[in-house]
């Protein structure tokens, strides 16, 4: 009876958290995919893959932060309802809790690392697949009347679109010693076997560069862009996170380290470290979430966001600069110092 209330008192919160999370990173991953993808045509059903590669990341920190947040304010709300309390006079103790949570806890710990090191790696691997695959086969949606829109190194310009024509095209470039400028009364695009053509007739070339601008009338011009062809290939996960042990033990000063095997490291550590972090702060929940309402305030919010602030900005600058250290590191010093806290805030009076 008393596992059961406790884990009502735990779904009631972490599943309207969960589901309010979520629809807010779904949303800023809906915005960032719209605006990754605004030049080329995609379906529905592109955009939808290309949201489903993206979200297990998110939902991997998602799960990590609701699961400490709904435990340690579910027993908050309990205490403050003076239900904790009657527990407690029925004999009760806080470990009685924390042993009731365990568990779950680690059944938590182990979907956020399948998350973290398998699933996340996976769906980045099929979301670069799927990107130079839409790049070997792309479909230009430029809008008539809009500014702003990229084609490759040009901002582009259109009056009219119909079936991939266009009339009354501007384009320009720019980079470190010169400028081009590009006016065109007509146009088209064409992809063939990944070379991207943009067919311009009848219009004027400008040229910037050493305070000296040179004009040129064409009839016709191509613009080329090659997309190359999409590298497909099998993943290797054992293959994926060896390299990013293949310095752990060198002596070389991380700065001389290949970039993409620091980029894995930091990665591996910061997926061990967020999956651990329910587990590593049980004592936080006692330590947070029970009180005596007759003398205490409810603080428990700000308490949830301290800690859990504090402990990603340790997690961010472990995984910068001594990833594998801060894996042994810091779950051990986060652990003792939530049980020391444990010990005097509430063991002692419970």
């Amino acid at each position: 009876m008393f596992k059961r209330y406790m884990f009502l008192s735990f779904s009631q919160l972490f599943f309207p958290f969960f589901l309010v999370l979520l629809f807010i990173a779904s949303v800023v991953l809906i915005i960032s995919i719209a605006g990754k993808t605004y030049v080329v045509k995609m379906s529905f059903l592109d955009l939808f893959a290309l949201f489903a590669y993206s979200l297990p990341g998110s939902v991997f920190f998602i799960i990590s932060i609701t699961f400490f947040a709904s435990l340690t304010l579910g027993i908050a709300r309990l205490s403050y309802d003076y239900e904790i309390m009657v527990f407690f006079a029925l004999g009760i103790k806080p470990m009685d809790i924390l042993k009731t949570f365990l568990p779950i806890t680690l059944i938590a710990t182990l979907i956020l690392l399948v998350f973290s090191l398998v699933l996340v790696p996976l769906s980045n691997s099929a979301s670069k697949n799927f990107i130079a695959k839409k790049r070997a086969d792309i479909d230009v949606n430029l809008r008539a009347g809009e500014l702003g829109q990229k084609l490759g190194d040009w901002l582009v310009y259109v009056d009219e679109v119909k079936d991939r024509k266009y009339k009354n095209l501007i384009l320009y470039s720019q980079d470190t010693d010169s400028e081009s400028f590009v006016v065109a009364q007509d146009g088209k695009t064409r992809n063939r076997d990944g070379l991207f053509e943009l067919l311009l007739e009848r219009g004027d070339v400008y040229f910037a560069q050493d305070n000296e601008i040179r004009k040129i009338i064409y009839n016709n011009m191509n613009v080329r862009q090659i997309l190359g062809e999409p590298q497909l290939s099998g993943y290797d996960l054992l293959g994926y996170w060896e390299e990013a042990f293949a310095y752990m033990i060198t002596s070389l000063p991380r700065k001389d380290i290949p970039l993409s095997v620091r980029s894995k490291e930091r990665k591996i550590s910061q997926a061990v470290l967020v999956s651990i972090f329910p587990l590593v702060s049980l004592f936080l929940v006692l330590s947070f979430g029970i009180a005596n309402p007759r003398f205490q305030s409810n603080k428990s919010y700000f308490y949830v966001i301290g800690a859990t602030a504090l402990y990603f900005v340790i997690v961010h600058i472990a995984s910068e600069n001594f990833p594998f250290l801060g894996i042994v590191c810091i779950p051990l010093v986060w652990l003792v110092s939530s049980y020391f806290l444990y010990a005097r805030a509430i063991k002692r009076y419970y």
